[in-house]
């Protein structure tokens, strides 16, 4: 008979011949022969088990039949990673349905199916169908309502199996990237400045939003006493300001899925065309009298400075006129003085005091 002999049901190991040498390899009939099933299951099967095989019935009453169809057995390194399959896009609100599918060879070691990330909004359902040809296959189901918040959110599938000498294979994941369309949120309009503004400066009005598809029109628009008159459109405005702008604005963000609006922003014009210069002035008018304050203490300096030089030289030719002067008087003075001559006061008082006896006496 062709090929190798696949065993037979009193046996506990499969014996074949394969080029003349023996090769022993455990196995197990898990079928029900009594009902036409000769399911068999190989354990610690290697690459060097690689061939075609069929079946052979050997029973105790010397009955020996060989079945004619044939299995051909290939050892891969490793299994396929499971198959994902989901809808190209979801609108928010709906439900999503993703299937995670692997095949089993070995239904009494089946094999385990992860979905990460973890979510205990998510359901999970998994089930074993056989197809018409004989092939198991392991179908896990994650339920869930698709929101906003898992756009671009990837969840994977991962399967491992056990084998039977304990343990399991290395996980073998497929991903799947969400595509959720939902209406504009997060819509924010903001200014250029967050103070007073003076007239004539440029402010630019923004308006930010998230949207899938993306924001298709952005519209401005100046709230007043409760009415809303339009401004502008574009996700950036530019606007030079006059007093009559100041206001409160908002903006609107639309798309195909729908609009949402921002909260009111605030935009204060300061009446004053020269209120935002006015540390610039008050610093400029502080110096200038800093300036100011020593060049005039400079001038005067220069000036007092002439004043003592012109002091100091006239007071040298005085001093020198004076003494000259002084000088030229004293000795005039001692000149005219000398010709002058007066008696001697002892003499004139002798001379008195000879006379008077003499007039006494002649009196007397």
């Amino acid at each position: 008979m062709d090929g190798p002999v696949v065993g037979s049901v009193t046996d506990t190991e499969l014996h074949f011949d394969s080029d003349a040498s023996k090769v022993e390899v455990g196995y197990c009939v898990d079928g029900d022969l009594t009902r036409k099933n000769c399911t068999t299951t190989f354990h610690g099967f290697t690459e060097d088990y690689n061939d075609t095989y069929f079946f052979r019935l050997e029973c105790p009453n010397g009955l020996k039949f060989s079945f004619t169809k044939r299995v051909n057995i290939t050892i891969q390194p490793g299994l396929p990673p499971p198959r994902l399959t989901s809808a190209a896009q979801v609108s928010e609100g709906g439900q999503v349905r993703l299937l995670c599918s692997v095949p089993v060879p070995c239904p009494i070691l089946p094999p385990s199916l992860t979905w990460l990330p973890r979510d205990t909004s998510m359901q999970e359902d998994t089930q074993t169908q056989q197809s018409m040809d004989g092939q198991v296959t392991m179908t896990s189901t994650l339920t869930f309502v698709a929101s906003a918040r898992h756009h671009n959110q990837s969840i994977s599938c991962s399967v491992s199996y056990p084998l039977t000498g304990g343990g399991s294979t290395r996980p073998s994941a497929t991903n799947q990237t969400l595509n959720v369309l939902y209406a504009p949120r997060f819509t924010v309009a903001t200014l250029s400045t967050s103070g007073p503004v003076s007239e004539g400066r440029t402010v630019a009005f923004t308006c930010l939003s998230d949207a899938n598809p993306p924001v298709s029109l952005y519209t401005w628009y100046r709230a007043d006493s409760g009415q809303l008159t339009k401004m502008g459109e574009g996700d950036m405005l530019a606007r030079q300001v006059s007093r009559t702008d100041g206001g409160m604005y908002l903006c609107e963000a639309q798309s195909q899925r729908g609009s949402q609006r921002s909260r009111l922003v605030f935009l204060d014009v300061s009446t004053s065309a020269g209120s935002s210069l006015i540390p610039y002035t008050i610093c400029g008018v502080v110096l200038l009298l800093f300036i100011l304050t020593v060049a005039v203490d400079v001038y005067k300096y220069q000036g007092l400075s002439r004043r003592l030089k012109q002091i100091e030289l006239k007071g040298e030719h005085a001093y020198a006129d004076l003494r000259i002067g002084s000088v030229a008087s004293d000795y005039d003075q001692l000149q005219l003085r000398q010709p002058k001559t007066m008696p001697p006061p002892e003499v004139s008082n002798y001379e008195n005091l000879q006379k008077s006896p003499i007039s006494a006496i002649k009196h007397s």
